[in-house]
């Protein structure tokens, strides 16, 4: 993976739901002006690199809000065979998903 697409994928994930995943929705505008992207075409360029996302399997459209920007899911891509699954905070596993046991959910603190 790219170093571009890591930072696109890190300032997607800033938008995510923190406990799903979903409701990922930045425009493009915002994320290349977050990055600091400048040039002719700035939206195209993260535009780009979000379609490449989509296709690794790290990003899934789900849906788009009217007049405005695609909705997506943060994702897993598909590794030996595995399905997509999307991310979840609280099936993450400590041990590099080695176990089997779905990781504990931690309580809020206050």
């Amino acid at each position: 993976m790219k170093h571009a697409e890591k930072l696109v994928g890190v300032a997607m994930a800033l938008y995510a739901d923190y406990e799903t995943g979903e409701n990922v929705c930045p425009s493009n505008g915002t994320i290349a002006r977050e990055l600091g992207y400048g040039g002719k075409a700035p939206e195209q360029t993260v535009n780009k690199i979000v379609g490449k996302l989509r296709r690794a399997g790290w990003l899934t459209k789900t849906g788009k809000v009217p007049d405005g920007p695609v909705i997506y899911r943060l994702t897993l891509p598909k590794q030996g065979g595995m399905a997509e699954e999307p991310y979840n905070l609280h099936t993450f596993k400590s041990d590099g998903g080695r176990s089997e046991e779905p990781a504990a959910k931690s309580k809020p603190v206050g």
